[in-house]
């Protein structure tokens, strides 16, 4: 895994998008036991992550759908738009039945969701270090489960993240006052939200919502 150069060894570059410390420590302990060779970069923001795409060349990108200054899941296409070498794993707590299908079209090489076992995150670096591309069994199982004659992708593929957030707290029930109080943000926000979800999703209210996301499986 390590080139040789005049005398010395070069290590290939591993970027790592995320904010979280703690994943942060569990990433570079995968790859200081499992893949010795490869040295691991993170940025923490998307401005960090932009700038390092372009000072740096990176054998993979890990990416976190949601960084500190922003979300970066409608970046991933103009990156690799821009630098179309570059494998990306996306690694979020974002379900993948929401994303996954919308950024394999765009060209990433796997998504794995931060609860996956240290295993399954080892089998897909090395596959997609090996240049294929990785599938988990959770997101094929969901491709088999649906409905054949539906050839369309979900409609909620065409949220945001945030608007996603609130399309799980409603079809939990929550209240709007609940909603503020767990996204901290105002009344006015979160009516701004529903009625941009209502309007992407041609629902008329939150019963429409819980029973279009039993449809296309979402859970809450």
């Amino acid at each position: 895994m390590l080139t040789h150069g005049r005398g010395y060894l070069i290590m290939k570059k591993v970027l790592l998008a995320e904010d979280h410390s703690i994943v942060i420590r569990g990433m570079r302990l995968i790859f200081e036991t499992e893949f010795a060779g490869y040295q691991l970069e993170v940025a923490k923001t998307v401005t960090g992550l932009m700038a390092m795409l372009k000072t740096h060349h990176f054998s993979i990108a890990i990416i976190d759908l949601q960084l500190e200054d922003g979300d970066t899941i409608n970046l991933i296409g103009d990156i690799l738009k821009a630098y179309p070498e570059l494998n990306i794993l996306v690694f979020s707590a974002n379900p993948e039945e929401l994303y996954a299908q919308r950024l394999y079209k765009e060209g990433i090489k796997g998504y794995l969701h931060k609860q996956s076992e240290d295993r399954e995150i080892i089998i897909a670096l090395h596959l997609i270090l090996e240049g294929k591309t990785y599938v988990s069994e959770h997101f094929k199982g969901y491709l088999l489960s649906r409905d054949p004659n539906n050839n369309y992708d979900s409609p909620f593929e065409q949220l945001t993240l945030r608007e996603m957030e609130v399309v799980r707290l409603l079809i939990q029930g929550k209240r709007s006052f609940e909603i503020c109080r767990e996204l901290n943000i105002q009344p006015s926000t979160v009516a701004t939200y529903k009625m941009k979800i209502f309007n992407k999703l041609n629902v008329n209210n939150v019963l429409e919502l819980k029973e279009l996301a039993v449809t296309f499986k979402i859970s809450p």
